[in-house]
Parts: structure tokens; sequence; C-alpha cells
């Protein structure tokens, strides 16, 4: 077995990049969103709320040690997270199998260093904004989490997350795709 290829999935929140990257046959999945920071380390505004939307408010340092690990075809603790509870939980060990041909990495700084220096494949997912507000939508009501009009605000924040931090990031992909993939089940 060769090493398998580390493929990067960026994009805006709710842009698709986990249900894309379910689509590679043969792969150990690493989301990104894994490694936020333990909730007392998240970034506070300037009101102090945590703030989810910046890169400081995840590990990607962590990450990258974790598909370089992986790549190697070691074994690797990556921690487990809540959106329910904003924190840590605990941790899961993956490796590879024989059959894996792909390490496939996403969310929203996928194309940040030092993971983007790991990518043989860069693919970012550009969805419109209605798109991803309504996915956003429908993921957090069955999460449970917030209310609607919460879901809409906090949109408004991630949105200014996504122009600051994340919609550059496009430079640095050797794919773009428009991703409108469409999350209503019938």
């Amino acid at each position: 077995m060769g090493r398998p290829l580390v493929i990067l999935v960026a994009g805006g929140s709710c842009s698709g990049k986990s249900e894309f990257a379910k689509w590679f046959k043969h792969s150990v999945l690493l989301d990104l969103d894994r490694f936020y920071l333990p909730f007392p380390k998240i970034p506070r505004d300037k009101n102090g709320t945590p703030n989810f939307d910046t890169p400081e408010a995840i590990a990607i340092d962590e990450c990258a040690r974790a598909v370089e690990e992986l790549a190697k075809g070691g074994k690797v603790h990556v921690p487990t997270y809540s959106f329910l509870t904003n924190d840590r939980t605990g941790e899961e060990i993956m490796q590879l199998s024989s059959a894996t041909k792909f390490i496939v990495v996403e969310g929203l700084y996928a194309l940040y260093s030092p993971l983007k220096e790991l990518g043989d494949m860069k693919i970012f997912l550009d969805t419109p904004a209605e798109i991803r507000v309504a996915r956003r939508m429908i993921r957090d009501v069955e999460r449970k989490k917030r209310t609607k009009s919460e879901i809409l605000s906090n949109f408004v924040t991630a949105e200014e997350g996504y122009q600051k931090y994340v919609e550059h990031t496009k430079a640095f992909a050797d794919v773009i795709i428009p991703y409108s993939f469409n999350p209503v089940k019938f």
C-alpha cells in the first residue's frame, strides 16, 4: 500500500463539505470541527461572546499533525467534539485500513497552513450564501441547538467570518466547485 492521497475540502459554513467528503470511497474522514479548542480557550469577540467563526478557534496545527501521522500509517488520537456543549468530550482512535486510498480533511479552514501544505488535492466548495443559510437552518434545527431567529443571527456572524477568513482561501484550491446540492429531503 502506498501513501494515501490527502484531500482537503474547504468552503463556508454549510457549504456541503461534510456531505461532499463522504463521496470519497476507501477513505478516512477527518472533520476539522473535531479540533475546536476546549470551550474556555475559544476566542471572544469585543462583547465577550465566544467566536467560533475565526481560525484561532480551531487547533489547525493539531489536525495537521494527525494527518501527517495517519499518512505514515500510524494510529492517532483525535478529539471528539459536541456542538450541544460546545466543548471537547473525549477522543477517538483513528487509523488507516489496508483499503484506505484517501485521507479526507474537511472544514472551514482546511486550506490554512499547516494543513494546506499537506494536501495532494485542495478543493473549495463555492456555495451561494442563500443555500448555506437554508442548510444551516435545517442542520441547527435538527441538532435542536438554537431557535430559528438565533440561527439567522448566528449566520450573520458566520457570514462575516466567511468573508474575512474563508472566501480568500479559494486562491489555494486546485479545484473550485460550484456546489448547490439541495439539502431538502422529500
